[in-house]
């Protein structure tokens, strides 16, 4: 009979229970109630513990959101604007007013403002007067008080421009030991200003005439402006000869120290548009405040002058160009006056003048310069009829060239400039049947000589007192490491020169030996690129020389048996000119194991089985 059909009695289960349940007594518990073990006194404390806890944090943020949101959200402790005037004018005294209240129900404690006020506005006074600069310590205020701080000052700003005012209140509500700020902002829109300016010139010039231009300058506020700048804006084809007040050389604008209220400033200046000039042209003048070193453009003023050709159109090209420029010592400067008559008289009297202007001695090698049978006297060159017969009478539509050639001497002596200017003007004495001495000028040519750093490069294996910088066999063998050390050295005199980099690139079989020195800057090899960098940011003029070293090897293979090794690849030197601003670049040969410079190693670098 299968077991899983078997019949349990009542007796069978109890037997069973008794078997699972009776401890050793051989009792059976009372199942019919069911108890739970009593935690432990630990357990309860720390339950405790938890729960006050929880408690006080509901309370805490309570109180927290009460005091937010029903003191400050409810309606704001403090109220602030900044009043300012509707039209404020740039060198006009204007005013403002920081207006502040307690709106809420505490008192305030403690109320301070500091006051960010742009650059360009400078301070007259102010009621109350600030604590320190910017900044007033104002102290308590009770619920419903207000007060107000009334500053006056003068915008010295571009115009037009937008200036902001920034008030930051700190204070603190007499029932909270906490910091509140209040920020207020305000923009000021400035279009106008109380310098005004009007210029009157020509409508129409003939190029050479003398041409003047005059300018109004006013003051139409109530107070003196003071540090004005007048900036002339002139086409590069204008000159000028003469002005009122005169205008200094190195300085190319006027200076105002002081313009009285409704007082009428007069500048005049005048000059010629030089033989280049053509079509309508603009003559343009600033003025603005000079704040330090800051120009703050008031206002402009332009007359548009129509310029007509002269009676013979010509032009100066110094090394094709009619722009200032910069050169080289020891190179030439070439230059041409190319020449016509356009009109329909014939020109007689023609003088062309070229004058080299410079505060010290011009650095051109007169004797080998080639002048086109050009007079010379001292630093100025004449054509004329005296030198050429067709000066005497140029027929209309004639045409001609005149070329010359001006060498910078190799190296500059003390007493020698290193920026000249290079002036041409033509003189005509009679038009057609019209006889009157006529001068035209071209436009000037600024030229400036670039300093004369020189970089030379050199390996060698001995001093040259013999004394070894290399090491292993000479001439290198096959299969044997030979030791060379590589010079680099820079000279330079005239200017300061940036960013001086000199470089060159090891081939592939010369290895980086970790022994180098440099004078100045920072000389580094990467072995990735296999590039070796000499790297000066700044060499001054007071170091006339400077020297960098590193030394490389070679170990021969069979096949350069009969050969040179080559150490360096070409070497390549950049800079930048700190006056001129020009970057100069030149580069040296590669070097090799000839060592021609080493008396010592000469004839000894051929490598050998």
């Amino acid at each position: 009979m299968n077991r899983h059909n078997k019949r349990h009695t009542a007796r069978d289960i109890k037997k069973e229970l008794r078997a699972i349940y009776a401890p050793r007594d051989g009792k059976l518990p009372d199942l019919t109630r069911i108890s739970h073990r009593k935690r432990s006194a630990t357990t309860q404390f720390l339950i405790k513990i938890i729960l006050i806890l929880a408690v006080l944090s509901v309370v805490a943020w309570s109180g927290f959101f009460f005091l937010t949101n029903g003191l400050f959200d409810e309606q704001e402790t403090l109220d602030v604007k900044i009043e300012t005037e509707k039209n404020v004018r740039s060198g006009e005294e204007t005013s403002f007013t920081v207006r502040y209240e307690n709106t809420g129900r505490v008192p305030i404690a403690s109320l301070n403002l500091k006051l960010n006020l742009p650059a360009s506005f400078h301070i007259a006074s102010s009621i109350p007067d600030p604590t320190s600069e910017t900044q007033w310590l104002i102290g308590s205020l009770t619920p419903g008080s207000d007060g107000a701080i009334i500053v006056k000052g003068v915008f010295l700003s571009e115009v037009p421009s937008v200036q902001k005012i920034q008030t930051l209140f700190t204070y603190k509500p007499a029932n909270f030991n906490s910091d509140f700020q209040k920020i207020e902002n305000k923009s000021i829109e400035i279009k106008t200003s109380a310098i005004e300016m009007k210029m009157t010139g020509p409508e129409k010039a003939l190029a050479g005439d003398s041409v003047t231009y005059v300018l109004n300058l006013t003051n139409t506020g109530k107070q003196s402006v003071f540090n004005l700048r007048v900036l002339p804006n002139l086409p590069a084809d204008f000159t000028i000869s003469s002005s009122k007040p005169e205008m200094k050389k190195d300085e190319p604008f006027w200076e105002i120290a002081t313009l009285e209220p409704g007082k009428l400033m007069e500048i005049s200046f005048t000059g010629a548009f030089t033989s280049t000039a053509s079509g309508e042209l603009s003559v343009v003048t600033k003025v603005g405040f000079m704040d330090e070193e800051n120009f703050y453009e008031q206002t402009k003023t332009e007359v548009k002058t129509d310029v007509l050709g002269g009676a013979v159109s010509f032009h100066l090209i110094i090394n094709g160009s009619d722009k200032d420029q910069t050169i080289e010592t020891g190179e030439s400067l070439r230059g041409s006056i190319d020449y016509k008559n356009p009109g329909t008289e014939s020109v007689e009297g023609v003088k062309f003048t070229l004058e080299i202007k410079s505060e010290k001695s011009i650095p051109i090698d007169w004797e080998k310069a080639n002048l086109s049978d050009g007079k010379l006297t001292g630093s100025i060159v004449v054509w004329d009829k005296n030198v050429n017969k067709e000066f005497s009478k140029i027929k209309p539509g004639k045409e001609g060239v005149i070329d010359f050639t001006l060498p910078i001497v190799g190296s500059l002596s003390s007493n020698q400039s290193d920026q000249f200017t290079i002036a041409l003007s033509m003189n005509v004495e009679k038009i057609g049947s019209v006889a009157s001495t006529h001068t035209i000028d071209a436009t000037p040519i600024v030229v400036s000589v670039n300093s004369n750093v020189k970089l030379t490069s050199e390996a060698r294996y001995f001093s040259e007192d013999g004394t070894p910088f290399g090491s292993g066999p000479l001439p290198p063998r096959v299969g044997e490491t030979t030791t060379y050390r590589i010079f680099w050295t820079l000279n330079n005199s005239l200017h300061e020169l940036e960013n001086v980099e000199v470089s060159t690139i090891l081939p592939q079989d010369v290895s980086w030996k970790e022994n180098s020195a440099k004078d100045i800057g920072t000389l580094i090899f990467n072995s990735t690129t296999r590039q070796v960098r000499w790297q000066i940011s700044k060499l001054p003029i007071e170091i006339k020389n400077a020297q960098a070293w590193f030394d490389v090897s070679i170990t021969p293979k069979s096949q350069d048996v009969g050969k040179f090794v080559k150490l360096s690849n070409q070497t390549t030197l950049e800079a930048i000119d700190s006056i001129t601003k020009t970057e100069m670049n030149s580069s040296l040969p590669v070097l090799t194991t000839e060592l021609s410079n080493d008396e010592f190693a000469n004839g000894k670098g051929i490598v050998s089985k």
